[in-house]
This record gives C-alpha cells, structure tokens and sequence, in this order.
C-alpha cells in the first residue's frame, strides 16, 4: 500500500510526463513533417529512407517509428498537409460566382500565402509529379469536394473575351501565366538570388510583396482600357 506521499509524487511524476510528451508529440511532428518534405524533395516518396528522415528531424529513428509506423503513413500525412487545405479552397474560387480578373485575385492571394509559409512545397509537387503523376493527380483528384472546375474557367475566360469584358488571348496561355508567375520564383530562388543579386532575407521580403506586382501585370495585360464615352 502506497503512503500518500508517495501516491502524490507518482500521480506528479505521470502528469510531468505526459505533458512532456504532449510538448514532445507537437515540436517533432512538425520537425518530421518538414524533414521529411525536404527528404522526398531530394529522392522522391519511393527513394526516401526512414533514417535519413530521422537524421533530418535531428531525431532518432525509434522516434520516428513511435509517431509514424512506416514511411507512407508519413507521405500521406506530408501530402495533406500541403493540399488539404489548398484544394478546398481553390475548388472554391474558381467554381463560385466573380469575374475571371477577381477569381485571379483570389487564387494569386491564396497561392502566395500558402508558398511564402512553405517555400520548399513546389518542388515537393514538382518531383511527385514527374515520379508518380497517377498517384499525385488523384490524390489531388480526391481531395476536391466536386468535379475539378478547371473547364469551366477556361470556358469563362472565353465568354468574357467574347463580351468584350477582357483582351482576346489564348486561354490556356493565360493561366500558365499566371501559374509561372506564382510558382517559378519559389521553384527558382537560388539562381534568381543570383540574378537579382539579393542575399535570402531581401529575396524572402520580394516574395512577400509579390502579389501586387503580379495582379498589376496581370491587370494590364487582360484588362481593356476604359474608354470615357462623350
């Protein structure tokens, strides 16, 4: 029988230890999570080991293990974390009401804020892409709360053409446009630092007042000029 004295030094002892694990389970995860990006980065989702992982994250691999029983439960979990928050909102944009230059706004907006908090994610898409474009497309394809709305924007973009709302261009021109001016600064950045002749703060500060810089550009490249009818 345990005096009460030594019932309260066990009882303290758990709830020490559980809130270290709980402090443990929050700051390694996180730790993980990007280690691990940067490790599917360099050798893809098959090429990537649990060890270099584990090395990574500056853990060890019963560490690891403890969080994430194998290497796909944590290519899963690496994935959502880039696209479940995403997709959802960008099936949003460009499936509900607004114009094409306002629906523009919103993915350049959406898109920047989700790079600038995760610059290393486009070469994570980039290399999956090129690996295993079945697994990533439907991966994509099944996070999205309905049918993929890319058609019907580019049908959109005709109609408004069509209107007289905005220039005459090759849809798909457009959009790869704007998809270039959003992803190749992040997929670029050590030769643009080069080019720009920038260190990596003022490269990161250019980052973070991009989106105006873009929508300007994009403004007067698809916007007619009002005229001043007498």
């Amino acid at each position: 029988m345990l005096s009460n004295e030594k019932r309260i030094i066990l009882l303290l002892t758990i709830w020490l230890n559980a809130m270290s694990n709980k402090e443990l389970d929050l700051s390694s995860k996180e730790k993980i999570l990007n280690a691990a990006r940067r490790a599917f980065i360099r050798n893809g989702s098959s090429g990537a080991r649990m060890q270099e992982i584990a090395d990574e994250a500056g853990i060890n691999k019963a560490l690891l293990h403890y969080y994430f029983k194998n290497k796909e439960g944590l290519f899963e979990l690496v994935f959502n974390d880039a696209f479940s928050e995403f997709i959802p909102k960008i099936h949003s944009i460009f499936s509900g009401d607004g114009s094409v230059m306002e629906k523009i706004e919103r993915y350049v907006e959406t898109h920047l804020e989700l790079l600038i908090r995760k610059p290393d994610l486009p070469l994570f898409i980039l290399n999956e892409m090129q690996r295993e474009p079945e697994r990533f497309f439907s991966g994509i394809l099944n996070k999205m709360p309905g049918a993929p709305p890319f058609e019907s924007f580019l049908k959109q973009i005709e109609e408004e053409m069509k209107d007289g709302k905005i220039r005459n261009m090759n849809p798909r021109d457009l959009w790869m446009n704007v998809m270039s001016m959003t992803v190749f600064p992040f997929i670029g950045e050590p030769m643009l630092k080069k080019f720009l002749v920038v260190n990596t703060e003022e490269y990161h500060s250019l980052l973070t007042k991009r989106k105006d810089s873009i929508l300007t550009f994009i403004q007067q490249a698809l916007l007619l000029p009002k005229t001043n009818n007498p």
